[in-house]
């Protein structure tokens, strides 16, 4: 019960850093907070003892502050390193899952298949175009939050995360044009 309370606190912050990422207009920043809550769903997940969304979401983590300090330096991150971090992760489902636990949850399909499309998103340098693509990973977390019945806060993180990526498509992306448009 302890490691389940826990778990509920350290998905809260995470909720709030992830949500509050999708609103910032930097990708800098918004790597900075994705980064931050990262954090703190892992420790959520290792909490629940979730071990292979730990890792994964470590690599995760790896991956967004290796793509802040291209970001930092105005440099597109070289393609290899998406497919390095994307291999990475597929090797960990292979690791973890098989290897040491010598389970295959079919539902931790959903969640590699997430890691690897960010792998490939986090890499875009137009803010715009990476808040349309990550739509498909954020959707895919929050289906496999709710399938492996994680806690509620890491369950709402996702779907915050989910809902604020999109409102921030539409305010920037949708509703932000139309107000150029008109000024115009």
């Amino acid at each position: 019960m302890y490691n389940y309370t826990l778990s509920l606190i350290v998905s809260f912050i995470a909720m709030g850093f992830i949500v509050t990422s999708y609103f910032l207009k930097r990708k800098s920043l918004y790597l900075s907070f994705q980064g931050t809550g990262i954090v703190f769903l892992i420790l959520s997940f290792f909490f629940t003892e979730e071990f292979f969304a730990m890792i994964g979401i470590t690599i995760g983590l790896i991956r967004t502050v290796t793509f802040f300090l291209y970001e930092k330096k105005d440099k597109d991150a070289p393609l290899w390193l998406s497919f390095l971090f994307a291999g990475a992760t597929v090797a960990v489902y292979f690791i973890v899952n098989l290897g040491i636990l010598k389970t295959a949850k079919p539902v931790d399909i959903l969640y590699l298949i997430g890691l690897i499309f960010y792998a490939f998103t986090f890499r875009i340098r137009s803010l715009k175009t990476m808040r349309l693509v990550t739509v498909v990973p954020t959707t895919l977390n929050v289906l496999y939050a709710v399938f492996i019945s994680a806690t509620p806060f890491v369950i709402i993180s996702y779907v915050f995360e989910c809902g604020a990526n999109l409102l921030a498509v539409l305010r920037f992306d949708v509703f932000g044009k139309r107000k150029e448009i008109q000024t115009k």
